[in-house]
């Protein structure tokens, strides 16, 4: 399954070098608490993860400007480690049917294991 996640470029070098970072600090002080995503054919309900870059490079305009992460996970590792969609399963990735949402205990920790492993790209918009 190919994910995207919308940040800025200076976020984006430091996901792919070292993968999510659930305990990032904004520059105003509030943390991630997870990494969302959203598979790349959508639907995006919540806004597209290019609306959520464009968000980001315009709250932190020091950052690089807007770019989105993509990366691939296998299937069936999605299967085994997402809820279905709409359910809040302990020890999965919370699966919105339009966002996959990685937190601490919900999958962020399989995610970070396997980050080295995974091909990601780096789109500039």
């Amino acid at each position: 399954m190919l994910l995207l996640h919308g940040t800025t470029r200076q976020r984006a070098d430091s996901i792919v070098k070292n993968g999510p970072d659930a305990r990032y600090r904004e520059p105003n002080g509030s943390t991630a608490d997870g990494f969302s995503t959203s598979p790349a054919e959508g639907p995006f309900d919540f806004g597209s993860p290019e609306d959520y870059a464009r968000g980001n490079a315009a709250n932190f305009p020091n950052e690089g400007g807007p770019t989105i992460i993509t990366f691939e996970l296998p299937d069936d590792w999605v299967a085994s480690m997402v809820g279905g969609a709409g359910e809040l399963i302990p020890g999965k990735a919370f699966n919105a049917g339009t966002e996959i949402r990685f937190e601490p205990g919900g999958g962020l920790e399989q995610l970070v294991a396997a980050w080295p492993r995974l091909s990601t790209t780096t789109i500039d918009l």
